[in-house]
């Protein structure tokens, strides 16, 4: 395949618009966690994603108009590359929120985002960001002025000399539902 070279269209759907923004919740996950070879993936869609024995990705909640994921075209000198980002508003001043932001500020990371917009089939409901090189925190700021609520406002983002090779990756299996399940078994069960 060559990959300048357009080999289909795109018909947009006039009659509906996309829906804009996230769902609260965003799971991260320790960027070494992830078992390469029992994760597969067919054209950008990430079909099977395992993590290493004994490791579990972190759910962390967010009121859903308080976090943004975007990505950046970064062109480079021989091929492009993108740029992922992830912004989020922390309304909350607890010791648990300032230990996070302490341990993100060493970590690198992959972050799932489950997006309002899912697609026809649930296709494109959830997108892993950081796949290929990992995210850092970036930004931390905080004011004691709350402005909004927000305490603190955080940003991961692609290291500053590592940028991704794609687009944030969709992760969908087969159906909605299979996927759901995917992504919750990524998750350490609590026990009641």
């Amino acid at each position: 395949m060559d990959c300048a070279n357009l080999s289909k269209g795109l018909i947009a759907d006039a009659c509906k618009r996309a829906v804009s923004g996230l769902n609260g919740r965003i799971l991260l996950m320790n960027y070494a966690d992830i078992d390469r070879t029992a994760t597969t993936e067919l054209n950008g869609v990430v079909e099977a994603l395992q993590l290493k024995a004994g490791k579990y990705a972190h759910a962390f909640e967010f009121k859903d108009t308080t976090l943004v994921a975007e990505h950046n075209l970064v062109k480079e000198a021989y091929l492009p590359t993108w740029e992922h980002i992830i912004n989020a508003k922390i309304l909350t001043k607890t010791q648990d929120a300032k230990n996070a932001i302490e341990v993100l500020s060493r970590a690198k990371v992959v972050a799932i985002v489950e997006n309002k917009e899912q697609g026809a089939a649930g296709e494109v409901k959830y997108e892993m960001y950081g796949y290929d090189a990992g995210m850092e925190l970036t930004e931390s700021n905080n004011t004691t002025a709350f402005a909004d609520g927000v305490v603190y406002s955080v940003k991961l983002a692609s290291p500053a000399n590592e940028k991704e090779s794609s687009l944030p990756k969709s992760i969908f299996k087969t159906s909605a539902t299979a996927t759901d399940t995917l992504i919750e078994g990524l998750l350490q069960v609590v026990a009641p």
